[in-house]
């Protein structure tokens, strides 16, 4: 077997360390947040919140994220590898909901492990696509942040994501050029044009482009909106363009393999940018509510799909 038909490890076969580890991230986080601001502060204001509004927005935007996230994949995947109705993309991403929630280290690979499972997708392929569709989560987070902090200038750390957001998004826009052109043709660029884990950027049209764009677009102005008015709920008053400029460096920490699902560092990230606008232990709750509803109602949503989550688990 070459290393492009090599199978990832199956749920369930991480080490107990490995799955425990981002837990005890998630202890020391919330610990140093509790140091900074005091758990009766951070429950009270949790209290006072408008939770009849989050919780039904909530919901709602975890069937909205779902969709578009699912109808993504099923363009991806038919593109670059195999037939793959948005009928079979929920099912995949149901799935790896209710396997995050177990084992928040499988992550991605759940998605490679599922593709080869069923679709027999080479793990190297797979994984192609995902980094292609990566690649467009970065350059769009990385646009709001950099449109949001152009026009919310006030502070030094907001000044500082407006620097990081264009290095990042010129040397993504870069990379990109680079890989899926003909262009320069170096010899060494040549060679890795020719690697399985880049041929979705080779085989991209501009059609590709505009889809995926409109559909993340449209999935991350999601969380935007969500945070924004989120944090209007605990009593926080962050200007929009401020939410624009921080919530995608906000989803960054919350994508740190260091807790599961941004529990702690969220709110840490919230409490570093939104302070300025609303009380302390407001901020906290509402960073540590956010990450806690978003992963019970994916279970939820993953729920009707236990069927294809043992078939996972079973064909290890």
């Amino acid at each position: 077997m070459n290393s492009s038909e090599e199978i990832p490890s199956a749920p369930g076969t991480t080490p107990l360390w490995k799955a425990l580890a981002p837990w005890v991230g998630a202890v020391a986080v919330i610990a140093y947040l509790f140091f900074e601001v005091p758990f009766a502060e951070v429950w009270e204001a949790a209290s006072r919140a408008r939770l009849d509004w989050l919780v039904p927005l909530m919901l709602i935007s975890v069937l909205y994220w779902f969709l578009l996230d699912s109808l993504a994949y099923s363009y991806l995947v038919t593109r670059f590898n195999t037939p793959f109705g948005w009928s079979e993309a929920r099912g995949m991403r149901a799935v790896t909901y209710l396997v995050a929630a177990i084992n928040w280290n499988v992550g991605t690979a759940a998605i490679v492990l599922y593709l080869r499972r069923f679709k027999e997708i080479p793990p190297l392929e797979s994984a192609s696509t995902l980094l292609f569709y990566m690649m467009f989560d970065t350059l769009i987070l990385t646009s709001f942040a950099l449109a949001g902090a152009t026009v919310f200038g006030e502070s030094p750390a907001i000044q500082r994501i407006q620097l990081g957001a264009g290095i990042v998004l010129a040397v993504n826009c870069l990379v990109l050029v680079m890989l899926a052109g003909e262009r320069p043709g170096w010899a060494w660029l040549e060679r890795m044009r020719a690697w399985s884990v880049v041929r979705s950027y080779r085989m991209a049209n501009p059609r590709d482009f505009a889809v995926l764009l409109l559909i993340r677009i449209a999935y991350f102005a999601g969380f935007i909106g969500v945070f924004f008015i989120g944090a209007l709920s605990f009593g926080v008053d962050v200007p929009f363009t401020l939410a624009m400029a921080s919530v995608p460096a906000i989803l960054l920490a919350g994508a740190l393999p260091i807790t599961p699902a941004g529990l702690g560092t969220q709110a840490a990230a919230m409490l570093f940018f939104w302070s300025a606008y609303g009380d302390r232990g407001a901020i906290v709750a509402l960073g540590l509510v956010l990450p806690v509803t978003l992963t019970l109602t994916r279970v939820l949503l993953g729920l009707p799909y236990l069927a294809e989550f043992r078939r996972l688990r079973g064909s290890q």
